[in-house]
């Protein structure tokens, strides 16, 4: 809006309203939505992710102009200006990766990213760098952060609402995929709703305190993971030296090459390209590995977000075809069919578990006088497969076939007695245990 001032406002009321956000998807126990990303996308997700972030920090590394657009757009950018390259900017660079990638294997223990960053700031101040071309951090006015609230009008604040329920659901996407890949990977366990309370929580802090919208990012977590962190104890002695940093040391970075932050990022992110991971879905999936690929090239191609999106798409399709395809277990005797469902009961397959009774009941060695419906691995029943089976029931009651249930759980049986099937089928042809039903059947 042409005012530096009106947009820092509006940027720190869009960070309170994502937290606002946040929080009531928290509330509402909307977590589990990350549990639809699959592992499949989730690792062509993190490969992708870690080829944008690579490509997006090359041009710092080497000194050249950084390009737009997508992966593919900005990697032909940079290929077609490597003659722009600073011989001194791609020695700090290089150099600053060489020392990172080298310390990792020889020495782990070993701060390398302070190392650099420090080294760094020494050589480009004694060697006068940043008059030869070498970009530099620069001097940046500190002041101390104190809380304010930002000042704008309700129109501005509904015309914010809707970009902030969507970078809260999009952002936190991107943040639950990072922590589930981290968290795989060290054996930790990542509560979902806490996790949106918390992000919640730190976006109207930083709104509070003209801060912008913050969020798990994937190279910032990256270098945190690459450092040896292990507790949220390393976030606040961070925060701590980050306020401190604002107020005092600003004048110590003036001198920081862009070059070495760039070598810091792609040497956090090289850990995203998991080929070791993609080997193993290849080998334990055809599917999964062509979705993986599918994710990655869609991230590549599309941007992050985009990719992401795709990705939880095809993560709630595959889930859903899978669903309706499930595998079933038949047992026969003298007159018993027993058929079970490997999977739980559901409108997507329910027709499914009414035609494999309708073969069983027509191919069977003898004729059959009760299909007894193991519904072991199902919780609850839902509207359609009430239905499916209300209708199986007349179908087989004409066939002069009896269908009995087993496996009812609690909540199954409060949806058969509202929806009149329980009577319909006998309640005394209702059982928990499959084993006592098989039982009188054989009787």
């Amino acid at each position: 809006m042409g005012d530096p001032q009106r947009f820092a406002d509006l940027s720190a009321v869009l960070a309170m309203l994502v937290g606002v956000a946040l929080i009531g998807l928290g509330w509402l126990r909307m977590g589990f939505v990350s549990r639809f990303i699959a592992t499949g996308v989730q690792v062509g997700f993190m490969f992708g992710l870690g080829l944008t972030i690579i490509v997006g920090q090359l041009p710092k590394l080497l000194g050249v102009p950084a390009g737009g657009g997508n992966f593919f757009g900005q990697a032909a950018h940079l290929l077609g200006h490597l003659g722009d390259t600073n011989p001194w900017t791609a020695a700090i660079g290089v150099g600053s990766l060489a020392v990172l990638l080298g310390a990792r294997r020889a020495r782990p223990s070993l701060p390398a990213a302070l190392v650099v960053v420090v080294a760094g700031i020494a050589v480009v101040a004694l060697g006068d760098l940043d008059s030869h071309g070498v970009e530099v951090i620069g001097a940046v006015k500190g002041a101390v952060p104190l809380p304010r609230v930002p000042s704008v009008g309700w129109d501005e604040l509904v015309g914010l609402l809707g970009g902030a329920v969507a970078v809260a659901i999009i952002g936190y996407a991107e943040s639950a995929t990072v922590a589930e890949s981290m968290a795989e990977e060290h054996g930790y366990h990542v509560t979902p709703d806490r996790e949106l309370r918390a992000i919640g929580i730190a976006n109207i802090l930083s709104g509070l305190f003209q801060g912008f919208i913050t969020g798990g990012g994937a190279s910032q977590s990256a270098a945190n993971d690459r450092a040896g962190a292990q507790t949220q104890l390393v976030s606040l002695l961070r925060s701590g030296l980050t306020v401190v940093t604002a107020v005092a040391l600003l004048p110590l970075f003036r001198d920081l090459p862009q070059a070495a932050l760039g070598a810091v990022v792609i040497s956090a992110v090289l850990g995203f390209l998991n080929l070791a991971a993609m080997e193993r879905v290849r080998r334990l999936r055809h599917d999964s590995f062509v979705i993986a690929l599918v994710v990655l090239v869609a991230v590549l191609v599309l941007g992050v977000l985009q990719g992401l999106i795709l990705g939880v798409v095809i993560s709630v399709g595959v889930f859903l075809v899978r669903s309706s395809r499930p595998s079933s277990s038949v047992r026969t005797g003298p007159g018993l069919l027993v058929y079970r469902l490997n999977a739980p009961l559901l409108f997507v397959n329910a027709k499914r578990l009414r035609d494999g009774i309708r073969a069983g009941v027509r191919e069977a060695a003898t004729p059959v006088r009760v299909v007894l419906l193991d519904l072991s691995f199902t919780p609850e029943l839902d509207i359609e497969s009430v239905n499916v089976l209300g209708s199986l029931r007349s179908e087989l009651e004409g066939q002069g076939v009896a269908l009995w249930l087993a496996g009812v759980h609690a909540r199954v049986l409060d949806m058969l007695d509202r929806s009149g099937l329980a009577d319909q089928v006998g309640r005394d042809r209702l059982y928990r245990d499959v084993e006592d039903a098989v039982a009188d059947a054989s009787a």
